[in-house]
């Protein structure tokens, strides 16, 4: 079971490869899932020089975001901005790009940073396929939706209180 350095409750479900929105560098991007079968993406690398955030960021908020758009708008990098936490601006296109290699999102013809949402049930039926085939217990993988609002995975800071108070009441 393979799992992530920072987040070390997420399990990763799939790592894959993509062209950037530029076409100028290669970014890998990872599918993963915490006990709570809540799936998140991230991008963990880039070939080229630009920087990136490698913060996991959950697919149900990715796509409803991209689903509060006007329908008749392209789908720009900057509508995931509010998702990340401000440490790259490239990471949104980043993640843009990662979705277009994934089919949820595909680039409109000769506009190479503007996409459109595509139905969205392949993709989630793939997912789920990969949340079933990595070795869960039976019946302990709910199946990721389109509309399903969820909750954020608790922060570092969080975390960190909840061990403090644990070791204060039993030390």
């Amino acid at each position: 079971m393979n799992k992530s350095e920072d987040k070390p409750d997420m399990r990763i479900l799939k790592t894959s490869s993509c062209k950037s929105t530029t076409g100028k560098s290669t970014l890998t991007y990872q599918i993963g899932v915490t006990p709570d079968s809540i799936v998140h993406l991230r991008i963990s690398k880039n070939s080229g020089a630009g920087f990136f955030s490698d913060e996991w960021i959950a697919l149900d908020d990715i796509l409803q975001v991209l689903k509060k758009r006007s329908v008749d708008s392209p789908i720009m990098s900057h509508f995931l901005t509010p998702l990340l936490k401000g440490k790259s601006v490239n990471t949104s296109a980043s993640v843009l790009a990662a979705l277009s290699d994934l089919k949820p999102l595909q680039p409109l013809p000769k506009k190479q940073r503007l996409h459109e949402l595509l139905e969205p049930k392949p993709f989630l039926d793939q997912v789920n396929q990969l949340m079933a085939s990595e070795g869960n217990t039976a019946g302990a993988t709910k199946k990721v939706s389109a509309g399903k609002t969820t909750r954020k995975a608790p922060t570092k800071k969080v975390a960190v209180k909840k061990r403090a108070t644990v070791k204060r009441k039993t030390g």
